[in-house]
């Protein structure tokens, strides 16, 4: 029997969307709709188009755009030498930077473009049993990263999960967003939940639904120091205070695309709440050390554009050395 969650504060979210129309200057809204026209465009462009096809268009637009995105380019190879250091040369890093940028491009369009052979997928992970049949009414989180085919694991995801939604950041453009998050809709079967819907977060999950979030963004004011790829990095509590907070387990989740065209997605353990400061602490450094493995096999596919350190916040202190990672 399916199971229909409450929808996560719609008309709020519609109500606030047309309120900072209404209020945005006359050459703001100009400029949103020649961006949502543009939107437009390239949806309809995307639709259908074969996985294989795009991956070959991707390359060749981002070396073709390699001037442009030099800026992009260069903090993914800050990035790799902070990390490795020494057992990564510069041409290793430059390779790895135009690879794993060619991959984000890839893993935002793979909700869109037409869907992958279900023949090609392999899905496994000791916890995968317990996320699909868990029992009624026990909300789950749903702890992912910016690593290899997430949206394509997210649909496959829904596929099997009728109470599926994402926590996602709203785009500037509300026109823009809306279109966006009903492209993503079409394909994911998902609702999607603002970052600032708070209320809207807490409650999907006290409903019994699942909730996905990826772990690996960098966090603000609020902050816990782990040990991630061997540097002190500032982990956001959002995903472990929910966890503890309403006694939703935490499911690490990793997805890569394999040789062939074939895609794994590995679904572990799950990560019981624990209470207090100390409970959170150990969760989320048990959620690091479990997802960093996948990014040390597959580098190539891993968010490094992300300025996850920053010196002027204390993080990316070295606290053990990585060796070199795989060479996919």
């Amino acid at each position: 029997m399916t199971r229909t969650l409450p929808q996560p504060h719609r008309p709020a979210q519609r109500l606030r969307r047309r309120q900072r129309q209404a209020l945005a200057p006359p050459w703001v809204k100009l400029r949103w709709q020649v961006e949502a026209l543009g939107v437009r465009l390239v949806l309809a462009l995307l639709r259908g188009r074969r996985h294989g096809r795009v991956q070959r268009a991707i390359r060749q637009a981002v070396g073709l755009a390699s001037p442009l995105l030099a800026g992009r380019l260069e903090t993914a190879c800050a990035n790799l030498e902070r990390v490795y250091g020494p057992a990564l040369g510069p041409a290793e890093r430059r390779d790895l930077a135009r690879r794993s940028l060619e991959s984000f491009f890839l893993s935002c369009l793979e909700s869109i473009i037409a869907p992958v052979d279900p023949g090609r997928i392999q899905v496994e992970g000791e916890g995968l049993t317990a996320l699909l049949q868990r029992p009624a009414g026990q909300g789950v989180i749903v702890g992912s990263l910016h690593l290899g085919c997430w949206d394509l694991a997210l649909r496959w995801l829904s596929e099997h999960r009728d109470d599926l939604a994402v926590i996602y950041r709203p785009a500037h453009n509300p026109e823009a967003d809306r279109l966006l998050n009903a492209a993503r809709s079409a394909n994911s079967r998902c609702h999607w939940i603002s970052q600032f819907d708070h209320r809207g977060i807490l409650r999907w999950l006290q409903q019994g639904g699942t909730l996905v979030v990826m772990t690996d963004l960098r966090s603000g004011q609020q902050a816990l120091n782990v040990d991630w790829l061997g540097l002190e990095t500032r982990f956001n509590p959002g995903p472990v205070s929910l966890s503890q907070r309403t006694g939703a387990p935490l499911f690490p989740v990793a997805h890569v695309r394999e040789a062939g065209g074939h895609f794994r997605l590995v679904c572990a353990a799950p990560l019981a709440p624990e209470a207090g400061a100390e409970g959170l602490q150990r969760q989320a450094q048990a959620l690091c050390r479990w997802q960093e493995q996948w990014i040390q096999a597959c580098p190539e596919q891993y968010y490094w554009i992300n300025r996850r350190w920053r010196d002027g916040d204390g993080s990316g202190r070295r606290l053990r050395q990585l060796p070199a990672p795989a060479q996919g």
